[in-house]
């Protein structure tokens, strides 16, 4: 056999095994998931009614987790269980851990959705129902998680600043776990590339770690890495230092080596090669013995940076090769890795004289940086979208937390002034206070008399007015008996003094100054304003304007002013060009500007 047929024979074998791959492998992890599915287990929350309330909220989390793999029906049914039992206990806490696990089920199996959310806020609602803050806190901390897990990064922001301020107001030292939280929160902050907030809360989360502790060395390596991201190398160095020391002190190798690694890395980006070697050199060991993929990648291209310095090119592409096999095999995000791998492999070629292929790689590199920049830019709209939210957050707390600061300074320019007669000045201090609460109790007594007059004034303008609707609905009538009574008497003065009178209207002078005292209280500028801004407008034009102004209909100002329905209809045209009102303009509209 022929090698060129020996070679199709292969690819032929190496085909068919990868099409048995691709068909048996979707079949083989659906049987695996299958045979993981838990079912409905009941009574096995039963140990917790003997348990003490501290600890029974954990306790039912590691009871529930089977119940993650159950079907959502079995799911329910498990935690509907563990729901009698917080009732019957009449425990709060375990009661809002019931909506977290629910939420936490829809969440692993569904990953985003609203169900979640929904009993997420749940949880908030009882812990606020029940005015328990450092609960709500807690909570509110717990969807915060969910939504940064999520990429919903304003809702978390927004929980993550509630969660806080709850806490704070609780007093952290009182909070279980709070530099876990602390953490938690410092992780959301630092995938954004907001490291300063990032570094307020791993520098708060310091506080409640054990002096040593591997939690502890994670801390501090975290804070050396947003100082470090930040360009600040001093200080990252300092804290990468203090992480080594204390991974030394617990002999723990992999956060000896982590360390180490990160020591070189800021010796590399400060072009110390010399010393960044042997740090490096450990790190991709340490790496390589963990199986941690993404760093020993980073370690050799570090590796190769360095080799490239010394002008050993040989050495750098073996260390590329090693790198870009990595690289190709690992799940986590490369694309900076990858920009710096091409980058590298562009230096090899040009000191090898092969400038085609560098400007190729040198391509290349720019392209994933175009990609880079983009999702950077993304980020960096986030982190703007962050701080508006954190702002408008904290808008009020910031003037309550102002003036505070005032008045803090103001008390403490006063004692300063007043030290020699320090009795003296607490007693002015309590009259001064006491006046202000007297003054406040009259101001809200003036007030309050004041909407009262206002109140009474705006029900007898109305009872006034509905007084005026009610004669004039008698006078209509009255007129309607007149007219037939006029059509039946042929004397011609009892005639016209019929007519006089089915012409007389009820707002008269002295009728419109008693509506004009009432209707001031009510509206007490309109008047002004309309001769103001209107001049040259007659008294029975500012009448008619009055009525408007009661959004009273056209028959109901017809009666008031005794003239008919289209009377009225016209003197609202007179007064269109009076006011000189556009053809668009609703003369109701701007009465009720006025």
């Amino acid at each position: 056999m022929t090698k060129k047929r020996l070679h199709i024979l292969k690819v032929c074998m190496f085909s068919v095994a990868m099409l048995w791959l691709l068909l048996y492998i979707p079949t083989f992890c659906k049987a695996q998931k299958l045979l993981q599915t838990q079912t409905y287990r009941p009574g096995i929350f039963e140990t917790l009614k003997d348990s003490s309330a501290d600890g029974r909220v954990e306790a039912a989390r590691r009871l529930s987790r089977p119940a993650r793999k159950m079907t959502e029906v079995d799911a329910m049914r498990t935690i509907d269980d563990l729901n009698k039992i917080a009732i019957k206990l009449n425990d709060i806490p375990l009661q809002c851990a019931v909506y977290d696990l629910r939420a936490d089920y829809y969440s692993v199996n569904n990953g985003y959705n609203e169900l979640s959310t929904k009993y997420y806020k749940q949880a908030i609602s009882l812990a606020e129902e029940k005015k328990d803050q450092m609960l709500a806190g807690i909570y509110q901390h717990r969807i915060a998680n969910y939504f940064a897990l999520y990429k919903q990064n304003v809702e978390a922001a927004k929980y993550y600043l509630l969660s806080d301020r709850n806490l704070r107001e609780v007093g952290y030292s009182k909070v279980p776990g709070m530099g876990n939280l602390f953490s938690e929160t410092s992780n959301f902050y630092y995938s954004l590339g907001d490291y300063e907030d990032a570094r307020e809360n791993l520098k708060n989360a310091l506080t409640y770690q054990p002096e040593a502790s591997r939690t502890r060395v994670n801390v501090l390596n975290t804070i050396g890495l947003t100082y470090r991201n930040s360009n600040n190398y001093p200080l990252a160095l300092n804290y990468f230092d203090k992480a080594l020391k204390l991974a030394e002190q617990l002999r723990d190798s992999i956060w000896i080596a982590l360390a180490k690694g990160n020591i070189g890395s800021v010796y590399v980006m400060q072009k110390r090669y010399k010393e960044a070697l042997p740090l490096v050199r450990e790190d991709y060991e340490q790496s390589v013995k963990y199986d941690e993929g993404g760093n020993c990648a980073i370690a050799m291209l570090r590796l190769a940076k360095i080799s490239l310095h010394f002008n050993n090119v040989k050495l750098a592409v073996g260390q590329l090769d090693t790198a870009n096999r990595v690289l190709l095999t690992t799940k986590e995000n490369v694309l900076k890795e990858r920009i710096e791998y091409f980058e590298l492999l562009a230096q090899v070629k040009e000191r090898s004289n092969n400038t085609t292929l560098a400007e190729h790689y040198r391509l290349l590199s720019e392209q994933l940086k175009d990609t880079l920049a983009e999702r950077d830019n993304v980020t960096a709209i986030e982190r703007v979208r962050l701080k508006w939210t954190k702002e408008k957050s904290f808008e009020d707390y910031k003037d309550l937390q102002k003036t505070a600061e005032l008045n803090s300074y103001k008390q403490y320019t006063v004692i300063l002034g007043l030290i020699l007669i320090i009795i003296i000045g607490v007693f002015i201090f309590n009259h001064q206070w006491l006046k202000t609460q007297k003054d406040k109790e009259l101001l809200a007594s003036e007030l309050r008399r004041i909407e009262e007059e206002h109140k009474n004034a705006e029900d007898a303008l109305s009872g006034y007015t509905e007084n005026l609707k009610q004669k004039n609905e008698i006078i209509e009538e009255f007129k309607t008996e007149l007219e037939k009574l006029q059509s039946n008497v042929t004397d011609r003065d009892f005639a016209a003094n019929i007519e006089k009178l089915m012409q007389a209207h009820i707002m008269t002078d002295d009728s419109w100054e008693d509506f004009k005292k009432l209707f001031i209280k009510v509206h007490p500028d309109f008047l002004y304003n309309v001769r103001h801004n209107h001049q040259g407008l007659s008294d029975t034009d500012v009448r008619l304007l009055a009525l408007i102004k009661l959004k009273l209909n056209n028959k109901e100002m017809a009666g008031m002013l005794g003239i008919t329905v289209d009377g009225v209809k016209k003197a609202k045209q007179r007064l269109r060009k009076k006011m000189n009102l556009d053809e668009g303009d609703e003369i109701e509209n701007v009465v009720n500007k006025l």
